[in-house]
């Protein structure tokens, strides 16, 4: 008896099939196979059996349209696995039709193409259609308007809804030119067409269209400018060359494209582009923008311009500074701006800018012309009659004779006090003069002028100034000195740090003493404050009320480090005046210089009624201060954080920082590891719809009222804490397995000696079926390394790799569970990216198909199988693991295992069918 014949396949059968009629039917079968989950995996063969009717010019279209639908069940698929084949079914063949002179075999083209654009830019293959796009355009000149229509309707309902999409080459010629001369419904989608050419020349058309635009569309007929002004905007995102700009800039002269070309001139600014030269005629237009809408980009503009440009400027500020001191005045806009630039610039009308100081001289002229390096005629100024004029000079001589810490140089900005400084120091010939007329300056009798030359004095170490600063202090009137300290941050030696200390304590007269207190606090930071703490402490307990408190204030402002000087202040916030008391108290607060005993006596300090509520709360801050500098205080610490001594406001402040000092923080964690853990890190509630108020109080309470955790992680410096938490994490064995994982995870990092412990500590959580989310949020610190690891080290027991894959869905679950009802989501499980791809295709080769190993459902789930089609669909085919899935689907348990990510990865839109 012979054997029984096997039925052909439909493969088979297409493979034979030489006519149309013999293709039709098997095509039909093909469609309702796929659709019914089958023949996954020969997505390519089956597009190579059919190629040859798609191509075939003779095949009837309506094959062709059954050939489309075949297609696009298998075209994402093919797009990945064979790029060449599909760019020859969906791209070449297609445009070919195109030259036809078939009417119905160009529309079916354009359709192909619709749908080819869909499927390449979901794989980011794009540029494929792309690179054959500008010969498809050229063709598409000479078509009849209903065909043009088609083509125009491709480009502006796909290609120009994909954000950043560009041709490679430019439009061609022709096909711009019967743009220019389209009337169709897409007419209002010219300029995204246009804007597909991101060359030069696809520049220049954009600009050549918006000077002689075609008709608008009916919509934009009543807004002409609009029209024009859209061809602009789509020049925002690309970089011209300086012609380009300035033919932008041109476009000025018209009403109509002023604020369009304004916004274009912002654009280039903020990004720290040049601006061209503005052409001689848009001159006055720019002038008379420069005090209304877009000043500051008509100011910089004029700046551009050059001299011509700059001399309206000079001329505008000119005006604006005559009238500054006018009793009723209006600002115009953009007047700094204005300054500004021609501050910047002002080398370029130097000659104008010193003409117009010799005919009618201002102080402003003398900074315009510092910048301009004309330094010799601020030297002359020092010398003149007019005080305004001896003020400036002084002022621009000391900052770049001795440049301050702060750049603003109270200029109005950091740049400007920086080339005055930049401009000084190409002078250095004028060195000697300017030292002399600072010498000379030192007489003047206004104050504002002796001020600076005597902060240049100081810094250079000239002690020719130091008579002159003491002399300062004698000043009978006390608005003079306050004048002269205005703004005054002096450079101290030791030894005149020294000298001003004695005044200060020796000196009859007692505003004498308190004003070299107040000097000694507006001088700059250096090692002198070291030396003259000694000599102001003592002066805590001076008669007069008001030296005492420019003491306090001091040490308000400069740290004491001696604990003497800590003793005196806590002294002196008992002072009969309210001032000095508030000021003590807030010095405490910075004072570094701390003992036992000192932190108890503030302690008692702040039992003591004080009817000033600043003393008070200042002296709540000294406290807390204290607390973090004292480690003989720590007790009194814990007290305030584990057992919520005193008011909630002393926790959160100190929740918010700064942190402790070192010995501080090692003394916190001696103390807190002989602690049980429940008594200052218990875990938060559960998420449950019964523990809802429960949380909710929890975490309200959290932040009136910060938990102990939050305050230890603030005082307790991360690299020291962190550590120290996860050792004792992983040492209490008293604690439960998911509050120790808790623990660990409220750490930043664990630290590399550690982590093998921790994963130990995990692996134990997961084995044991504990921990619940927290097992999940710890295996993410790993990364897809961790899954990796896990499924290494449980390959050899699969039950428990079974057991373990379920838990962490759970949990995952469960954190969607949470989202779902508007809570934090939970933790997922960590995703595999590109590079681990090979590992998953040598860990599924380790499956032998039909053998339904137990293995292959846990796999699936935890190294994300099913969501690999999604975000690396490309690398997927580049690999095995298409093929390894794909063998699991002749038996029906295995099958169902891999169904869901079979059909993730070929995009078939079903799943394999499973029997």
């Amino acid at each position: 008896m012979g054997l029984q014949a096997q039925p052909v396949s439909v493969l088979e059968q297409l493979d034979h099939a030489r006519t149309a009629d013999e293709v039709r039917p098997l095509i039909e079968k093909l469609i309702a196979e796929l659709r019914a989950g089958k023949l996954f995996g020969e997505e390519v063969r089956i597009a190579r059996l059919t190629q040859r009717f798609w191509e075939d010019s003779t095949t009837p279209p309506e094959v062709h349209t059954r050939l489309w639908e075949l297609y696009g069940m298998i075209a994402s698929a093919v797009a990945v696995m064979e790029p060449a084949l599909a760019e020859a079914l969906f791209v070449h063949i297609p445009i070919g039709w195109l030259a036809s002179e078939n009417p119905v075999r160009r529309e079916q083209a354009i359709g192909v193409l619709t749908l080819s654009w869909e499927i390449f830019l979901e794989h980011t293959q794009q540029e494929i259609l792309l690179q054959a796009l500008p010969s498809a355009l050229a063709l598409a000149a000479t078509w009849p308007d209903e065909d043009f229509e088609t083509i125009v309707s491709f480009l502006a309902d796909r290609v120009t809804l994909a954000s950043e999409t560009h041709l490679p080459d430019s439009l061609p010629t022709a096909f711009v030119e019967r743009l220019r001369r389209y009337r169709g419904n897409y007419i209002r989608e010219l300029p995204e067409i246009l804007a597909l050419d991101t060359t030069e020349t696809g520049t220049n058309r954009l600009i050549a269209w918006a000077q002689n635009p075609p008709p608008p569309p009916p919509s934009l007929s009543a807004y002409r400018h609009r029209w024009r002004e859209r061809f602009l905007e789509k020049l925002d995102g690309r970089r011209l060359t300086p012609e380009q700009k300035r033919q932008v800039v041109a476009l000025l002269s018209d009403p109509e494209l002023r604020y369009a070309v304004f916004r274009l001139v912002r654009t280039w600014r903020y990004r720290g582009e040049p601006l061209p030269p503005p052409p001689p005629e848009t001159l006055p237009v720019l002038e008379e923008w420069a005090v209304r809408e877009h000043c500051e980009e008509a100011v910089r503009l004029l700046a551009a311009a050059g001299p011509e440009g700059l001399t309206r400027l000079f001329r505008m500020v000119r005006e604006e500074l005559r009238d500054r001191n006018a009793p009723v005045r209006e600002p115009r806009p953009c007047e700094w701006d204005r300054w500004r630039a021609l501050f910047e610039h002002a080398d370029a009308i130097a000659d104008q800018i010193e003409a117009a100081y010799r005919e009618g001289p201002a102080p402003w002229h003398l900074r315009l012309l510092a910048r301009a390096g004309r330094w010799e005629v601020v030297l002359e100024a020092q010398a003149s009659s007019e005080v305004a004029l001896r003020r400036e000079a002084a002022f621009l001589l000391a900052l770049a004779v001795a440049p301050e810490e702060d750049e603003l140089a109270r200029t109005g900005t950091v740049g400007h006090g920086r080339l005055l400084v930049a401009s000084w120091q190409k002078r250095p010939e004028l060195q000697a003069r300017a030292s002399e007329a600072l010498r000379q300056a030192l007489r003047d009798e206004d104050p504002n002028v002796q001020r600076e030359a005597l902060r240049a004095l100081l810094y250079l170490g000239d002690r020719t100034a130091w008579p002159v600063l003491l002399a300062a202090l004698r000043a009978k009137n006390e608005n003079r000195f306050q004048t002269f300290l205005s703004g005054f941050r002096a450079v101290l030696t030791d030894s005149l740090a020294r000298a001003l200390a004695d005044v200060a304590r020796r000196d009859s007269g007692e505003a004498v003493r308190r004003r070299a207190v107040v000097l000694l606090g507006r001088a700059a930071p250096g090692p002198w404050q070291a030396v003259v703490e000694p000599a102001l402490r003592s002066l805590l307990r001076d008669p007069n009320p008001e030296v005492r408190r420019a003491v306090a204030e001091y040490f308000a402002a400069v740290p004491a480090y001696d604990v003497a000087t800590t003793t005196a202040l806590l002294d002196a916030t008992r002072d009969a005046n309210k001032y000095v008391r508030h000021a003590a108290a807030m010095a405490l607060g910075i004072a570094r210089g701390w003992k036992p005993d000192l932190v108890a006596r503030l302690e008692e300090r702040l039992q003591e009624d004080d009817t000033d509520e600043n003393v008070v709360r200042a002296l709540e801050g000294a406290y807390l201060h204290s607390l973090r500098r004292e480690p003989g205080a720590v007790d009194r610490l814990l007290a305030i954080v584990l057992e919520r001594e005193g008011p909630a406001r002393c926790r959160k402040a100190l929740a918010e920082g700064p942190p402790a000092d070192s010995a501080v923080a090692r003394m916190l964690l001696i103390r807190l590891a002989g602690m049980p853990l429940e008594e200052w890190v218990p875990m938060p509630p559960k998420f449950g719809l019964e523990a809802l108020q429960r949380m909710i109080e929890f975490f309200v309470r959290g932040e009136e009222d910060p938990p102990p955790l939050a305050i230890i992680n603030t005082l307790v410096p991360r690299k020291m804490f962190d550590p120290w938490l996860i050792r004792r994490a992983l040492e209490d064995h008293e604690a439960s397995l998911e509050h120790r994982l808790w623990l660990i995870r409220q750490t930043l990092e664990i630290p590399t000696d550690l982590r093998e412990d921790v994963w130990q500590l995990l692996m134990q959580a997961l084995r044991e079926e504990e921990g619940s989310e927290m097992t999940l949020a710890l295996l993410g610190r790993w990364e897809f390394a961790g899954v990796r690891r896990l499924v290494e080290e449980l390959w050899d027991e699969p039950e428990t790799l079974r057991r373990v894959a379920r838990y962490l869905q759970r949990q995952e679950e469960l954190g969607q569970l949470r989202a779902a009802t508007g809570n934090a989501g939970g933790p997922y499980l960590p995703k595999p990216s590109a590079e681990d791809l090979s590992w998953i295709e040598v860990t599924l080769a380790r499956l032998t198909p039909g053998a339904r190993d137990p293995r292959l459902e846990p796999l699936v789930d935890l190294l994300g199988l099913w969501e690999l089609g999604q975000y690396h669909k490309r690398a997927v085919f580049q690999t095995r693991i298409p093929q390894l899935l794909l063998r699991h689907l002749a038996d029906p348990v295995e099958c169902r295992a891999v169904a869901e990510a079979v059909g993730s990865i070929f995009s078939r839109g079903v799943t394999p069918r499973c029997n």
